[in-house]
């Protein structure tokens, strides 16, 4: 039955690579029903049948109908009224890797809080925990964060946690997901676009940033006001207040945007441009 499937498909990419203004359509909604049904399916036939060489016609109509789903799911996020970061996470990384599942994020991140488990259990205080994540993620793990010329693929956070690299926003979300799967009081604040992990305390009186730009290193708050007054910018308390996952994953979608710019590619921007307004609306 499987190789049935998988010949009915090659037949539909073959057909697609000759496809007339009257049969486009209907072969181009074929393909759709055969994405939504098993997407990681498709991409396997794909990879199978052409290799390094599918022919761009098909590998844009197979991006374009990932991506027109993809709208629709981000407007189901954005609707809800304390949507899930991870969740988030995982429909954004959707746009580089179409076949990416909410598992291809859980999976890994439930692996890491697995192996973090004891050492967190016996930690004495905050700083011990920041100091543990920190020291486990970029030592232990080898994660790496990049600079800020960045390709759009490192922006996904499925392949981050998958290449172990990519942008510092994904090292950030990388603690707060982890965290929060032990209760912990994790966020993120945009220090004037510097973007830190901030853990509180449980009396709420202890409170330190994690920045993970920086391989993690901890700072207080006087650091993070001695920063900004370095840059010459007045102090706002708002520069402290935790950014809401619609909030991270707008930011995720505006340096998606930034990264292809550059290279000025329209076909991409005007999905990004879509998915934008939608989480902003």
């Amino acid at each position: 039955m499987v190789n049935q499937g998988n010949e009915r498909l090659k037949a539909l990419i073959k057909l697609l690579q000759t496809e007339s203004e009257s049969y486009g359509p209907v072969l181009k909604r074929e393909l759709a029903a055969a994405i939504k049904a098993n997407p990681a399916r498709v991409q396997c036939v794909l990879l199978e049948e052409f290799q390094t060489s599918a022919p761009l016609p098909v590998v844009h109509t197979l991006e374009e109908i990932c991506w027109e789903d993809l709208a629709a799911a981000l407007a189901r996020f954005a609707a809800k009224i304390n949507p899930d970061l991870e969740e988030g996470l995982a429909l954004l990384s959707k746009f580089t890797a179409p076949a990416v599942s909410r598992k291809d994020v859980s999976a890994p991140l439930d692996e890491l809080a697995r192996e973090l488990r004891p050492a967190l259990l016996n930690a004495k205080n905050q700083a011990e925990i920041a100091g543990i994540l920190s020291h486990y993620f970029f030592r232990v793990r080898g994660f790496q964060t990049l600079p800020s010329n960045l390709d759009v693929k490192d922006i996904s956070f499925a392949r981050f946690l998958r290449k172990k690299r990519g942008s510092s926003l994904c090292a950030a979300c990388l603690y707060a997901t982890v965290g929060q799967r032990y209760g912990l009081d994790v966020n993120l604040v945009d220090l004037a676009g510097r973007v830190l992990v901030h853990l509180r305390g449980f009396s709420g009186r202890e409170s330190l940033f994690i920045d993970p730009l920086d391989n993690g290193k901890l700072l207080r708050e006087e650091d993070c006001r001695n920063y900004i007054s370095a840059r010459q910018i007045e102090w706002n308390d708002e520069f402290l207040s935790p950014l809401s996952s619609r909030m991270i994953v707008r930011r995720l979608i505006a340096n998606m945007i930034y990264a292809l710019n550059k290279l000025r590619d329209e076909r991409r921007l005007k999905y990004l441009r879509e998915y934008l307004e939608i989480i902003k609306g």
